[in-house]
């Protein structure tokens, strides 16, 4: 990705407020699991959401797409049942071919959901929906927040080292990764000392101000609910 997944989530289109499209992900989940309509809808629905949030979908698709085409074929080859196609040594049965489109369809389903929630909703905003309240919440703050100074001093190194052909050879990379690696190690120390003094000087009380997101949406929201639970009873 050129832009950082904070400022994707930032700039998403959102047709659905944070606290519904946290809790219409959450509560559709389980209907996700147990129904093979409802994985339908879901999967239909989400893809669409998401498509419709930010053109980024597709590619954080692809990973774990693959990872789940890869597993999903290791169980195609490895059920037994009534043998309706075999190449050399390898067996598709009737009972692997059901299994395998059901966890296809599974995966795929409950992954359009995640990576709807990923495109538009940052970690602030999905712990003020779900009311997590006092340390917990200040440690998963300032946790984050570290985690995305520490990524960013990490790809202007790595830019950095590219430049110079920190990269080329195989002994050269050993020794700019080594580099690199203690740098990392220096420059988190020297960013947690700014950033410490960062809140003090913003009379930092122990309470982590978050960015305050407008609502709404909650019509979309339970229409969509409801579309992936009338896959239950169909």
């Amino acid at each position: 990705m050129t832009e950082s997944l904070e400022s994707v989530q930032i700039n998403s289109k959102k047709l659905i407020g944070s606290n519904a499209r946290v809790w219409l992900v959450l509560l559709s989940l389980p209907l996700i699991i147990v129904d093979i309509h409802a994985q339908l809808i879901a999967l239909i629905l989400f893809s669409a959401l998401s498509l419709h949030a930010s053109k980024y979908f597709l590619r954080l698709l692809i990973l774990p797409a693959v990872f789940i085409v890869f597993s999903v074929a290791v169980i195609l080859f490895t059920i037994d049942g009534k043998e309706i196609l075999s190449l050399y040594f390898l067996r598709i049965t009737d009972k692997s071919l059901e299994v395998a489109l059901s966890t296809l369809l599974r995966c795929f389903s409950a992954l359009s959901a995640f990576c709807y929630l990923i495109l538009t909703t940052t970690l602030p905003e999905f712990i003020t929906a779900l009311r997590v309240k006092g340390f917990l919440r200040e440690i998963m703050l300032l946790g984050y927040r570290s985690i995305q100074i520490l990524l960013e001093e990490v790809e202007n190194l790595k830019i950095s080292a590219d430049a110079r052909l920190g990269f080329f050879g195989f002994r050269r990379r050993l020794r700019t990764t080594a580099l690199m690696s203690y740098m990392i190690f220096l420059k988190s120390m020297e960013k947690v000392d700014k950033f410490e003094k960062a809140k003090m000087a913003r009379c930092y009380n122990g309470v982590f101000p978050s960015r305050k997101v407008k609502g709404g949406g909650e019509f979309y929201a339970l229409l969509s609910f409801l579309a992936i639970l009338s896959g239950v009873f169909i």
